[in-house]
C-alpha cells in the first residue's frame, strides 16, 4: 500500500466520514481551530445527497481549508465498494473517524441503518497488516442500549463512541490525542521533481518498511540514530549510529542541504568539525576526504555523495528524506484499540 507519492488522491492518516455535510463542517472547523495541521492530514468523504448546496459547501471546504483533500464517491453503488474506496484512502495504521449511521448512503436501507457500523469493520478488514483505528461519532442518546450490540458484534467497544454535542471539549481532544499517539514522528522528503514536503510518521515497522523502500536514504534521529533507505547497504539495509555521532551529524547536514536545495557542505568545513584545532586546509581536506570515503562505503554506489565546486553534496535526483519527532508529543496511555 504505497502512501508516500502515489499518484492522484493519497492515502492521508486520517479520514471523517460523516452522513451531513454540515456535520462534517462542524468537524472540520472544530479541528482547525486547535490543530489546523490535522486538517491539512486528512480526507473528507462527502456522502450527502448531490445537488447546488452541496456543491457550494464542497467548494467553500476547498476555499477555506486548501489542503483539505475531499472525496465525493458517487460511484459507490454498495457496501462493499464503499468501504473499498475508504480503505483505498487510508493509510495503513491510520484514524477512521465516522458516524454511527451513514443515513445518506443509499444502499443502507433506513431500517437497517445499523450496517454503518459493519462498513468500518469491513473497511479495517482490509487491511493485512497495520489495520486503522476506528472510532465513532453519534448524536444518538442512549446509544449503548440502542446500538451497543451491533458495535460490539462489529469488534468495537461502546466507550469509544464519541458525542457529537462536546465536539470541543471531547471530539476534538480525542481526535488529536489518537494522531499523536499514531503518528509521533514528522518526515520531510523531497520526491524529484518535486521540492520537499512533510508528513506524519508512525513507528511501525508498515510505516518504516514503506520508506526504506520508497526513498534512497532517509536517517530516522532518535537516541539512535538509522540511516535506511535503497541506496544503503549491509545485511538488514540499515546502519545505526550512537547519538551525537559525526558520522550522524554529517549525514543529517548531508540531507538538510538536499531538502533545503543548498549549496553542499564545504569540504575544509567538513574537515574543520572533525579536525583538531589549527589544523592546515590541506591536513582538514584529507581528514574530508577520509570522512566521506567512510560515508560513501555505507551505499551501495560512491556515486551518491558528489564532490563539486570544493563541496559534498547529495544527487539532486535522489530521493532523500529526514523523520524526526513530532513537535506535537504524544501524551501517556494505554495502547491504542483498533
Amino acid at each position: 500500500m504505497a502512501w508516500l507519492d502515489e499518484p492522484g488522491f493519497e492515502r492521508r492518516p486520517l479520514v471523517f466520514v460523516e452522513d451531513h455535510l454540515y456535520h462534517t463542517a462542524d468537524l472540520l472547523a472544530a479541528v482547525a481551530a486547535v490543530r489546523p495541521d490535522l486538517v491539512a492530514c486528512a480526507t473528507a468523504v462527502a456522502i450527502d445527497r448531490p445537488g447546488p448546496d452541496t456543491d457550494a459547501t464542497i467548494e467553500d471546504w476547498r476555499t477555506r481549508y486548501p489542503a483539505l483533500q475531499i472525496v465525493a464517491p458517487d460511484t459507490a453503488t454498495d457496501a462493499m465498494s464503499f468501504a473499498k474506496l475508504v480503505a483505498r484512502l487510508l493509510r495503513p495504521g491510520g484514524i477512521l473517524i465516522q458516524d454511527v449511521q451513514l443515513s445518506t448512503l443509499p444502499f443502507l436501507p433506513p431500517d437497517r441503518w445499523w450496517e454503518s457500523i459493519y462498513l468500518a469493520a469491513t473497511v479495517r478488514g482490509l487491511f493485512a497488516a497495520s489495520p486503522p483505528t476506528v472510532r465513532f461519532l453519534s448524536n444518538k442518546r442512549g446509544y449503548s442500549a440502542t446500538f451497543g450490540r451491533d458495535l460490539l458484534e462489529g469488534g468495537f467497544d461502546p466507550r469509544d463512541v464519541m458525542d457529537k454535542s462536546a465536539l470541543q471539549t471531547a471530539v476534538v481532544p480525542g481526535v488529536i490525542a489518537l494522531f499523536d499517539r499514531a503518528f509521533p514522528r514528522t518526515l520531510r522528503a523531497r520526491l524529484p521533481p518535486n521540492s520537499a514536503r512533510s508528513w506524519p510518521v508512525g513507528d511501525s515497522d508498515t510505516d518504516r518498511n514503506e520508506l526504506e523502500q520508497t526513498l534512497d536514504l532517509v536517517l530516522w534521529q532518535g537516541s539512535v540514530s538509522e540511516l535506511g533507505g535503497r541506496l544503503v547497504g549491509g545485511s538488514n539495509g540499515r546502519v545505526s549510529f550512537r547519538h551525537g555521532s559525526t558520522e550522524a551529524d554529517t549525514w543529517q547536514r548531508l540531507i538538510d542541504d538536499a531538502l533545503t536545495d543548498g549549496n553542499g557542505l564545504a569540504v575544509v568545513d567538513v574537515g574543520g568539525r572533525i579536525g583538531p584545532a589549527g589544523a592546515e586546509r590541506a591536513e582538514l581536506t584529507n581528514l574530508a576526504a577520509r570522512h566521506m570515503h567512510t560515508l560513501r562505503g555505507r551505499l551501495r554506489t560512491g556515486d551518491a555523495i558528489a564532490t563539486i565546486s570544493h563541496a559534498y553534496r547529495l544527487g539532486d535526483t535522489m530521493r532523500i528524506g529526514s523523520v524526526t519527532p513530532s513537535s506535537h508529543l504524544p501524551a501517556p496511555s494505554k495502547p491504542l484499540r483498533s
